[in-house]
């Protein structure tokens, strides 16, 4: 699973500062996701696209669009 790929990545050798900051926010992201209903797969494949805004990304599922269709929306 994608989580489990952050955990082996953040459990490993001494990252950059600059990798282990993009670790975190990739977290920080796919927690925020995750939090606003979407699932891990989709939450995962968001929080990892940059260009994708999160409170857009958010704001359609409290608006209540499909999951699935705000994934397509965003992507």
């Amino acid at each position: 699973m994608n989580r489990q790929l952050i955990e082996d990545y953040t459990a490993g050798a001494e990252a950059l500062p600059s990798e282990a900051r993009a670790v975190e926010v990739l977290c920080w992201r796919l927690e925020q996701l995750e939090r606003a209903g979407y699932s891990s797969e989709l939450a995962y494949a968001i929080a990892e696209n940059h260009e994708v805004d999160l409170h857009r990304a958010c704001d359609l599922l409290r608006r209540g669009c499909p999951e699935h269709t705000a994934y397509l929306i965003l992507s």
